[in-house]
């Protein structure tokens, strides 16, 4: 019974060490490095879970207080997720950047209201009084060269004046403008910061009126709309010049010689 028992031992035995050995030869190879001496490739890491995973879903709805439209939005996208464009026949691609340039032209919608009102008195006085007499004055001997002193008579000369100044001013100002047009200016120049710098020139006649509209300002890229237009209030050094020539202007402007007389007017 005993020599049965001592013979199926031995018999296990031998069954298992080719398994055994064949296992250790499998794992010696697998951490020997290779014999040409090229490096060992990594392992492959876990794939990561998306954002449709039920773990990452929840994480994301607890940090955004339980709602699910915040974690949908601050969710990443899953690169492997199918874009709108693949699988919609409806869908529109999204524009292209625009690129502005130097030389390129932006219309300007120039929306421009002012209201200034100003008023003003002045009120001076002035008054002044000189009261001088000569009691002794010296006296020039011109034949001897010398100088004598003495009183100049009984009545000696003297210096009396007075002087009295009034003036009284009244200015009030209330003015309103509104000035709304469309004027393409060209770029001049591209800013390292992105911003442009624009000038434009506009002319105008009609019969004899004649005017010209001269605008500069510096602007942002992103100000200006897909239609290619940027509003006056969007410009940073905004300068607005209009000039009006015509039968209007010279009816309402003074004369030579009103502008004469205010010049030499000492009232």
């Amino acid at each position: 019974m005993r020599l049965s028992a001592a013979f199926a031992l031995v018999a296990l035995a031998s069954c298992a060490s080719p398994l055994a050995f064949g296992q250790q030869q499998t794992n010696n190879r697998t951490q020997a490095a290779p014999a040409n001496g090229a490096q060992q490739q990594p392992a492959t890491p876990p794939k990561q879970m998306n954002n449709n995973d039920a773990a990452v879903a929840g994480q994301v709805m607890q940090r955004n207080g339980g709602s699910l439209l915040k974690a949908t939005l601050t969710a990443p996208v899953d690169p492997g997720q199918a874009k709108l464009d693949n699988v919609s026949f409806f869908s529109v691609p999204a524009p292209e950047p625009r690129v502005i340039k130097k030389h390129d032209q932006v219309t300007i919608i120039i929306r421009e209201e002012s209201e200034f009102k100003s008023e003003g008195t002045t009120e001076t006085k002035k008054s002044a009084d000189l009261d001088a007499r000569v009691d002794e004055f010296i006296k020039l001997d011109l034949s001897n060269w010398e100088i004598e002193g003495g009183a100049l008579g009984p009545n000696p000369p003297s210096i009396k004046a007075s002087g009295k100044r009034n003036f009284k001013g009244e200015g009030t100002v209330d003015r309103t403008d509104s000035l709304t047009a469309r004027v393409t200016a060209e770029v001049l120049d591209v800013k390292p910061n992105g911003t442009l710098v624009l000038q434009g020139r506009k002319k105008i006649t009609t019969d004899d009126e004649y005017q010209q509209f001269l605008i500069t300002g510096i602007a942002r890229a992103e100000d200006v709309t897909a239609d290619n237009t940027v509003l006056s209030t969007q410009l940073a050094d905004f300068n607005l010049r209009k000039t009006h020539k015509g039968a209007v202007r010279n009816a309402t402007k003074k004369g030579l010689i009103p502008k004469l007389l205010d010049v030499i007017n000492p009232f």
